[in-house]
This record gives C-alpha cells, structure tokens and sequence, in this order.
C-alpha cells in the first residue's frame, strides 16, 4: 500500500511552499510543496477515513477519553521535500491545530526532529523510516495546550509525507 501511496503522490501538482514566516526571533523558513485537494477517491482520502476509523475504534475503548473535544482529522495536506531543499525550520504547528496530529512517512529520507525551542535547542530525531508515522500532541491532548516544535532538515532524497489534522475554530 505505501508503494503505491508513493506513486499516486508522484502524480498530484504541488504548490511550493517557499517563504519567511514571522519576524525577529519567530522567523520560521520554508522550502517544500504541498498538496491539498485530494479527491474523495485518492488513495490518501481513504487511508485517512481509514485511519479515521481505527483511532475511532481504539479511543472508544479507553476508560478516559484524552481530548478535550472528539477528534475528527479535517486537515489532510501531503508535502513533498526534494533533496537540497532547505525543509522547514524549527515551529510550531498552527493555534488552530487541537488533539492530535499525524503525520505519515511515505517515502524518502530526511531528518525530523522535536526540540526545544525555536532555535532547534536539544533536538531529538525522531524516526521517519518509511512507513512509520509520528504522532504529535496538540492543544486538547489530555489537557495541555503545547505544541511541539519541530523541524524537517537534510532531505536526502525525495521524502512525501502525509500529515493528518484536526483544525479547530478560530
């Protein structure tokens, strides 16, 4: 199934994602595209109403359900990475990202890590073999309100990656 998630990825359009976000010491870089518009019969849209599903199921049988409101993954964005490019450096995700974000390792090599701050202080890299995929707190998850930083860096090869999020109001 990841083979041909790969190869399905290959054919969409990107849009590139190229800019300077932010000022002074909150100055996040970018170097990427994305993709969004998938349709309802993409194998991307079916891996996340099926995935939907299995969090679905499996949250159901916890005795403490651990987000402040149910989730429902309304964000599907598929990012392409190409070597040399610069990634993402270290962020956080959106205010409007809550409960849980996902992100599917479909092909490629390249580092992500979680640090501390901004400045990419005391990382940790986290394994983004493809197949795996990374499961991110987000403001809801048991109470909290953090977000992570993060980072993408090193793209060794083309890396497509599927994240999965839940976008709240505001």
């Amino acid at each position: 199934m990841r083979f041909k998630l790969q190869r399905e990825a290959e054919r969409f359009s990107y849009a590139p994602e190229i800019k300077v976000v932010g000022e002074s010491d909150r100055i996040v870089r970018t170097e990427y595209s994305s993709f969004e518009t998938f349709p309802d019969t993409a194998l991307h849209a079916r891996l996340a109403s099926a995935f939907q599903a299995l969090m679905d199921a499996s949250l159901a049988e916890l005795a403490d359900y651990p987000f402040s409101i149910p989730l429902q993954f309304n964000s599907r964005v598929l990012q392409r990475y190409e070597l040399g490019q610069l990634g993402i450096t270290p962020h956080r995700d959106s205010l409007r990202a809550i409960n849980l974000v996902c992100i599917f390792n479909i092909s490629g090599h390249a580092e992500f890590c979680l640090c501390r701050d901004r400045n990419g202080t005391d990382p940790i890299q986290i394994d983004t073999t493809p197949g795996t995929v990374i499961f991110m707190k987000a403001p809801g998850f048991l109470g909290s309100q953090e977000r992570p930083f993060h980072y993408v860096t090193h793209i060794r090869s083309t890396r497509y990656s599927f994240g999965l999020r839940q976008k709240g109001e505001g």
